[in-house]
């Protein structure tokens, strides 16, 4: 989605990030490292620059929360400081860190470029640009890979059980004339998935109050108030594209974190438990971790001010894309996936392949595992096995507790190594 921000702040922006990826494409080895330094440079510059103006709004605007806004944008100077290091140092691969704060600085861009859409602009791109050849390093290298307005916008499922069968009417008869992997309607486990489905509904509403509350209130401090109301005064179309960017990057940093963090991983392998993939399976999750990962995408808006925007039309569209990539269907939709999240897309996640370990976080659109260097989409196959190593235990009850009384893996890669020899979600509870 940072191309999509990008577009949205006009054409030169868009083309100078497209001559800009392309240019890291077309470069090998140490020219690649040069124009990282450069690129490095040129952020930690603009970094500072935004550094010294803040310090000066906040001496001549005290109380405004400028003071904050400083040390935060100093703590993101230090990290992108710290990523130049590790890259003169001979790192090829961007860490949990260097993600975060490149993130978080694409988003801020955005949420800038509502305003002053020529600074927004050039954060957008110039982040972005960082982002994509951290990516091409990674491949040329042998290294792995109103806040109840917005709460409610972005969790509430009006009719949970309505909803249920109104997804069980549209998937099933899909998954019957388009089977990928034929199987029985009623496979081992999906009264477990069922569970799964009406608990954690519930479950991820409390646990994104007690997020935004405590955690959103926190960040928001560190947001200038002239940003906020400048955000929230904006035309309601800018907010819908720019929060749905920002939502969107947010979702994919925070499903590479549950990956790739060995305390996030032992919630979120519940998810990758799973051995059968359909339209059900993409329930099977364990609330704190659907929890984590929505708030990686609720709580920039509301820190940035996006507090009267409405996205509940987004939420719709992104949830029924969620159930749909998980989907037992085999369709090929041709050069459309890589614009749009597909079931082949995603079912390369879940993959019991070594290749595909580790690949396609984003949620919505394969480019931004394409500039974030974490893209795998064979066009002419589909994965034949899924899962992990270890075995899940039967029931939800059991399902919930699992992560609390097993021990991490001490590599989240080596975690993620997977397997179908795993127990399979049974029935209800225990």
């Amino acid at each position: 989605m940072c191309v999509g921000g990008a577009a949205n702040t006009g054409s030169p922006v868009l083309t100078f990030f497209l001559a800009a990826r392309g240019m890291l494409n077309g470069m090998h080895g140490r020219r690649v490292m040069a124009a990282m330094v450069l690129l490095h440079a040129a952020e930690m510059a603009a970094l500072l620059t935004a550094v010294t103006v803040t310090g000066g709004l906040a001496r001549s605007h005290p109380g405004r929360g400028m003071g904050l806004a400083m040390l935060l944008l100093l703590v993101a100077t230090v990290l992108v400081g710290w990523q130049g290091y590790r890259l003169l140092a001979g790192r090829r691969s961007l860490n949990v860190a260097g993600l975060a704060v490149q993130s978080g600085i694409v988003m801020v861009a955005i949420a800038f470029a509502t305003q002053n859409l020529a600074v927004g602009g050039f954060g957008i791109v110039l982040a972005c640009s960082v982002l994509a050849g951290w990516g091409r390093l990674a491949k040329t290298s042998s290294a792995s890979t109103a806040p109840v307005v917005v709460l409610a916008a972005l969790s509430v499922r009006s009719g949970i059980v309505f909803g249920l069968v109104a997804l069980a009417v549209i998937f099933i008869p899909l998954e019957r004339l388009f089977a990928l992997h034929p199987r029985r309607v009623l496979r081992l486990g999906w009264r477990t998935d069922v569970v799964h489905y009406l608990v954690n509904g519930a479950a991820l509403k409390v646990g994104l109050v007690v997020s935004v509350v405590v955690l959103g209130s926190v960040l928001r401090a560190f947001v200038p108030a002239s940003l906020r109301l400048g955000v929230a005064a904006s035309p309601t179309w800018v907010q819908i594209v720019a929060g749905f960017a920002i939502t969107t990057v947010g979702g994919y940093a925070g499903h590479r974190a549950a990956h790739e963090v060995p305390l996030l991983w032992r919630f979120h392998r519940v998810h990758h438990s799973i051995r059968d993939m359909d339209w059900l399976a993409a329930n099977h999750l364990h609330p704190l971790d659907e929890t984590f990962g929505r708030s990686a995408a609720v709580l920039p808006l509301y820190a940035l001010g996006f507090g009267r925007v409405s996205l509940g039309a987004f939420v719709i569209l992104i949830t029924v894309q969620a159930i749909f990539i998980h989907a037992n269907v085999r369709m090929n939709f041709g050069p459309v996936r890589w614009l749009i999240a597909t079931p082949q897309f995603h079912h390369w996640h879940h993959a019991r392949e070594p290749r595909a370990y580790n690949t396609n976080y984003a949620g919505e659109f394969p480019i931004l595992d394409a500039l974030f260097g974490t893209l795998y989409l064979p066009a002419d196959r589909w994965p034949a096995q899924y899962g992990i190593d270890e075995s899940e235990p039967a029931g939800y009850l059991r399902q919930l507790a699992w992560p609390l009384h097993t021990r991490c893996a001490a590599d989240s890669n080596a975690a993620r190594t997977q397997s179908v020899e795993h127990g399979v979600a049974a029935p209800l509870v225990a």
